[in-house]
């Protein structure tokens, strides 16, 4: 089912497809910079819903753009559909470019350690502090070179993520955080 919604404060290309068989899915919010219009909207929604391993999409143009994507963390990671995003046709000549916005309240204490641990990330992912005290940050993708060889998930996942930060000291940090999500039925 496709269908396109449009008000003065909201743009919405929504896609989902239905497996035949009942795969683990996963819901996320990317927020993507660089969409102006609703062409922007359909080439955003146009290469990530034509990426494998994606089951819904829905793009929203507001102030913070966004788009919600339903996927199978078996087959695709969050990194993938970040470079699915970048490598929509740029309209207005820059690429877009999608970000996670994370909240981890205990960021202040542990920022040296919780940097430490995206710094085995540097070729993939860079963290941005928005708020320090709050404890709010960016994880900006940096472009996906991926091994045509090498089957399914490739590139940075919130899987790893969540394995560092939240599992107990050896193994993690031992700390809780969130994934900022929209809510695009309206």
């Amino acid at each position: 089912m496709k269908f396109l919604r449009a008000s003065i404060a909201v743009l919405c290309l929504t896609s989902t497809a239905f497996a035949e068989d009942a795969a683990p899915t996963q819901k996320t919010t990317f927020y993507v910079s660089g969409i102006e219009c609703g062409s922007c909207v359909y080439a955003v929604y146009q290469s990530v819903s034509e990426t494998k391993g994606v089951s819904a999409v829905a793009v929203v143009q507001r102030i913070d753009n966004y788009a919600n994507v339903t996927f199978d963390p078996r087959a695709i990671t969050e990194h993938q559909i970040a470079q699915a995003v970048r490598d929509s046709y740029a309209l207005h000549g820059m690429p877009y470019l999608a970000t996670l916005k994370l909240h981890l309240p205990d960021y202040a204490s542990n920022s040296a350690k919780v940097e430490a641990v995206f710094a085995r990330w540097k070729d993939l992912v860079k963290l941005e502090c928005a708020d320090a005290t709050k404890g709010d940050l960016e994880i900006h993708f940096l472009p996906l070179k991926e091994d045509e060889k090498k089957k399914g998930p490739q590139g940075w996942s919130l899987a790893q993520l969540t394995a560092a930060l939240q599992n107990p000291a050896p193994e993690g940090l031992g700390l809780k955080f969130t994934v900022e999500k929209e809510d695009s039925d309206q």
